[in-house]
């Protein structure tokens, strides 16, 4: 197989001391920081099924598929699955000779991603960045390069891959002005380890120049858009294949509007929503609330204030589904279908309750024809949200009264909302096309 060409430039003695003292100490926190996610881990589940590839243990039919020569591709969490795997279609349709290996950390990630899985695309847990395991790992698999997704660098698998001259690069790289200011003062650590990547695709201008600010500057790098934006599927074609059954359990009807708060991360938050949604059903009774948490194992806390309440909460999860008056969906991968039912959507972790903050992904219920909902606490999703809020393709709420009225305004004037979803999606279509432009930056860096 042929190596991307070797550069000795990027192995200073900064880096190689960096990286020794990366794995001297990478046993010690990850020996500090288990029992805090061990619990994590065990309320999550699907954790004992994945542990020995963690471990870089690779059974004896998963290695024999998997070969030499795959492009791998990496995935944090469950947004960035999504994208990888959108990037990973799109890629395959282009050049189906290439086949794919996708990590990915979290367990409700990779959940979603091995729905995908087929003889050309491989899926596993990822396994720890100690270099006894990655190096074996690199060396057993010998993969045709290593891309990361949105800036989930782990930095020996980097730089053993510049060793072995395999090409490495993220797509569609992010950083919040959170993480900008907390790796502004690491920044003698983490430019040298992000400068040993071979190629970053920018989602923006904005974006690109915070990544230079901190000393940031890939061999090869350019702007091609953000990935999320990319759609492929319309509204219609998207509706939960149940929900109708969902519908009749609940004694619902299909007619009646629907209130979704999706990706909430925050009791506080969740029951700002709540409050404002128990005020909105005096004038609208019949308005339906679907809460999604962005961890599903929150389920029991939101059980909790729902009783507390004394009102009644159906589970996604269940069998059989009793008459309730609210909807939680407590499963993986299904966010996204229904967005498509939704009248009117608001997007979790943006009202800023305690550490809940940075928003969460406003585009595809957008795209799928919901008018959104934010809070003013968006910031991983600028500067987009103060555009679109802008030319009022989104409305910005901060507390249960501006909710309320949003809301209601929305479900009184459908032309209005229409209009708003209609001129946002005009600003999105400008950005679209991003994943057949990342994939055209690295095929031409690909020793294929």
């Amino acid at each position: 197989m042929k190596k991307h060409p070797f550069n000795s430039s990027v192995f200073s003695k900064r880096t190689r001391i960096i990286i020794f003292l990366y794995n001297l100490f990478f046993p010690v926190f990850f020996i500090i920081l288990l029992p805090k996610y061990l619990p994590r881990m065990w309320r999550r589940g699907g954790y004992k099924e994945s542990f020995l590839q963690r471990l870089g243990i690779i059974h004896s039919s998963v290695a024999q598929r998997l070969g030499e020569g795959r492009l791998w591709v990496h995935a944090a969490s469950v947004g960035e699955t999504f994208l990888a795997l959108k990037f990973i279609r799109f890629f395959h349709n282009h050049d189906p000779q290439v086949r794919f290996l996708l990590s990915v950390t979290t367990t409700t990630g990779l959940a979603i991603a091995k729905q995908e899985s087929s003889e050309w695309l491989e899926i596993i847990a990822s396994p720890l960045d100690f270099f006894l395991i990655t190096n074996s790992f690199l060396d057993r698999f010998k993969p045709l390069a290593l891309i990361m997704v949105e800036g989930d660098l782990w930095v020996q698998r980097l730089w053993y891959c510049k060793q072995k001259g395999i090409l490495t690069g993220i797509i569609s790289a992010r950083l919040s002005p959170r993480s900008e200011r907390r790796f502004q003062r690491f920044r003698v650590i983490i430019a040298p380890i992000y400068n040993l990547l071979d190629f970053i695709g920018f989602p923006s201008k904005h974006e690109q120049e915070r990544w230079n600010r901190l000393g940031i500057h890939a061999q090869d790098a350019s702007i091609t858009g953000n990935i999320k934006f990319d759609q492929v599927t319309h509204r219609n074609h998207l509706l939960p294949d149940d929900y109708h059954t969902i519908f009749s359990q609940l004694k619902w009807s299909p007619s009646d509007p629907i209130f979704l708060a999706g990706s909430t991360a925050n009791l506080l938050e969740e029951e700002e929503i709540l409050k404002a949604w128990l005020r909105l059903r005096l004038e609208f009774p019949l308005l339906r609330l679907i809460i999604v948490p962005r961890h599903v194992e929150r389920r029991h806390e939101l059980i909790q204030l729902f009783g507390k309440k004394s009102l009644s909460l159906a589970l996604r999860s269940s069998d059989s589904i009793p008459p309730a008056e609210a909807l939680l969906l407590d499963t993986t991968g299904e966010l996204q279908s229904w967005y498509s039912l939704a009248n009117v959507v608001f997007i979790g972790k943006s009202l800023g309750m305690n550490a809940a903050r940075g928003g969460q992904n406003l585009v595809e219920p957008l795209l799928l024809g919901a008018p959104v909902l934010v809070g003013p606490f968006m910031e991983n999703f600028q500067p987009l949200t103060s555009d679109l809020i802008n030319i009022q393709g989104v409305i910005s709420v901060s507390n249960e009264e501006e909710i309320v009225a949003a809301v209601k305004y929305l479900l009184l004037h459908p032309e209005e909302a229409s209009r708003m979803v209609e001129r946002a999606c005009q600003l999105l279509k400008s950005d679209q096309g991003a994943t057949e432009r990342t994939c055209s930056a690295l095929l031409k860096l690909l020793p294929l």
